[in-house]
């Protein structure tokens, strides 16, 4: 209760307060004395410890990796970047570079005078309405926190930085609002260090998809003391053992492509990162900077037809649609409302309306998102692999798709795909949005140095359109030529079809859904032509968009598991009513 808050802090007012959350285990760490006792304990050990030695580059050699430091060079067959808020620059420096998508910000924190008759076991208070924390230090107070919208740091002036007060008034304001007596307090300093966000705001650990034996434990937005313990002995259990005890996929190096590590999008997402750990964690929650980037070529119609979208591996999606017409076009007082909701959400009604359309008409869902890969080899080397990566039989005919799973040594799903045999000896494989970086490095990393094997990320070559609902074969039968009969076309088999006046159409019957349609991967200059196609003729089908929301619903329904959702590297399919995908009777990882 907000008396008891007081009681344990006489310092706060409890104005506006409805309750407050007590830890009676939290606590307080010098982190220059955590360092000497661990570097102490560390050379007892016979680790040796050099100070005063920076690295210039780095690069792989055969088995190992050379350091090139201002005090010379040395080999190591294990390197970790753990460079803070350098990790990035660190990273660049490596051969071939390593993204490390961090990026330096302000943080600033107050210092007092020393306080007469403080508390030196006053509890450390943490306001996050005014996203602040405000402690005892040596008889004073030491007070920060992490504005709403952060300023990130010129890194030509990675030094000492000046005191900002004009930036640090929005966390000063809320300070003295929550500690009176503060008022009364003499500054000692105003201290303003760089300390390193990442594009999600959240660490970042694992190896590097670019170099073997390169580990990355750095974005710790300023709780790296509290966090080190932890990340490095799942740091060290995963160079001692290959993989990782647990699924750490939300803080894993691998859920990042090179986009987010463009400096001018780093630099404007981290006006918002810092601000986002004291921030309300809503359902559905999206960042609002770093946005527009990725966009498939139909984006602007969909747009127009009141596409509300959402953000995944820095893809724009449609998560709903404002309006169930697919011609119309929102006025300018139609903006969608900000979802901020626990309970029923504003889009629920649009999201229904959708899901009818998809089970009882025509819907059409743009799927261009989809990590896409092509694997080939000049002979069977591509089939072999396949067949030993995944659990499911991927021998199938030219022509065919299967849906398999990517096993690990556990049983758990590194990956869940569906593989299209273009050629005897090329396959196309669709994986979820975020296992773009995932899913090919967990090929590649089985593909030998001297192997013909190639993998080539195609997912930016291709719209993806899904045609489904119980009106879809009669509107493709009107956007092809083809038969689409299920002796002619049956289902889980691909075709390359003219549709409209567009050639070389890879049209697939399935829908990830379980829903009657098929979906179409467009060469990008024909993507245009295409939809426009689609909605003329499914006009008179009653055809209607479908977001990302409505599929989410769909696929439920019908106990679609989905990566990243539903299944991880540790789930089995046998967890996952997936068994019956698994061929036992081959070897596979």
């Amino acid at each position: 209760s907000p008396a008891e808050a007081q009681r344990r802090a006489p310092n706060i007012t409890t104005d506006c307060l409805e309750g407050a959350l007590w830890v009676p285990g939290d606590g307080v760490a010098d982190p220059s004395l955590v360092c000497q006792v661990l570097s102490s304990q560390a050379a007892e050990m016979g680790v040796h410890v050099v100070e005063g030695c920076s690295v210039e580059k780095t690069h792989r050699r055969g088995h190992s990796h050379l350091i090139h430091t201002s005090l010379g060079s040395i080999a190591c067959e294990y390197f970790v970047n753990s460079a803070g808020y350098l990790g990035r620059h660190v990273g660049k420096m490596s051969q071939p570079e390593v993204k490390v998508p961090l990026y330096p910000c302000e943080h600033q924190f107050l210092h007092t005078m020393p306080v007469q008759g403080i508390d030196p076991d006053m509890p450390v208070i943490h306001d996050c309405d005014g996203h602040f924390y405000l402690r005892v230090r040596g008889g004073a107070y030491l007070a920060g926190g992490f504005e709403p919208r952060g300023k990130p740091v010129d890194l030509k002036d990675l030094g000492t930085l000046p005191e900002d007060w004009d930036q640090f008034y929005v966390l000063l304001k809320e300070m003295l609002f929550r500690v009176p007596s503060l008022a009364n307090v003499q500054v000692d300093k105003l201290y303003n260090c760089p300390e390193s966000f990442t594009a999600d705001c959240r660490w970042i650990i694992g190896e590097a998809p670019e170099v073997k034996n390169y580990f990355v434990a750095s974005g710790m937005k300023s709780v790296g003391i509290e966090a080190a313990g932890g990340l490095g002995q799942v740091t060290a259990e995963w160079i001692a053992k290959g993989e990782p005890n647990l699924d750490l996929w939300d803080i894993d190096i691998r859920r990042f492509i090179g986009t987010h590590n463009n400096g001018q999008f780093l630099r404007d997402r981290m006006t918002e990162a810092p601000g986002m750990h004291y921030k309300l964690c809503y359902p559905f929650a999206e960042f609002e900077t770093g946005r527009d980037l990725r966009m498939s070529p139909i984006y602007p119609r969909l747009k127009l037809a009141g596409a509300v979208f959402g953000q995944t591996m820095g893809y724009e999606r449609p998560h709903y649609y404002t309006s169930s017409d697919p011609f119309s076009t929102p006025g300018p007082d139609e903006a969608p409302p900000k979802v901020e909701v626990y309970g029923k959400p504003p889009w629920f009604d649009a999201v229904k309306s959708e899901y009818e359309a998809c089970r009882e008409r025509v819907a059409l869902l743009d799927y261009s998102s989809f990590t896409k890969l092509e694997v080939w080899s000049p002979g069977g080397e591509v089939v072999d692999l396949l067949q030993h990566l995944c659990s499911n039989d991927v021998d199938i005919p030219v022509g065919s798709i299967v849906n398999s799973g990517m096993q690990n040594e556990w049983g758990g799903y590194e990956n869940d795909c569906s593989l299209i045999r273009l050629e005897k000896n090329r396959y196309l494989i669709i994986a979820p949005t975020k296992q773009q970086m995932r899913c090919q490095t967990w090929i590649r990393r089985h593909v030998a140095p001297d192997s013909p094997i190639v993998v080539a990320d195609v997912t930016s070559m291709y719209t993806a359109i899904c045609i489904m609902g119980q009106w879809a074969p009669d509107l493709m039968a009107e956007l092809t030529d083809s038969p689409l009969g299920a002796k002619d076309f049956p289902l889980f088999t691909w075709k390359e079809l003219d549709i409209g006046l567009a050639s070389g159409i890879k049209v697939c019957h399935m829908t990830h859904t379980g829903d009657r349609g098929w979906v179409l991967y467009i060469p990008n200059e024909y993507a245009l032509h295409v939809y426009d196609r689609i909605l003329q003729v499914g006009l008179k089908y009653g055809i209607q968009h479908a977001g990302y929301f409505a599929m989410k619903t769909l696929r439920i329904e019908k106990f679609f598991a989905f990566w990243g959702k539903d299944l991880d590297c540790t789930t089995t399919p046998f967890e996952c009513g997936r068994a019956f995908r698994v061929k036992f009777d081959k070897d596979f990882v």
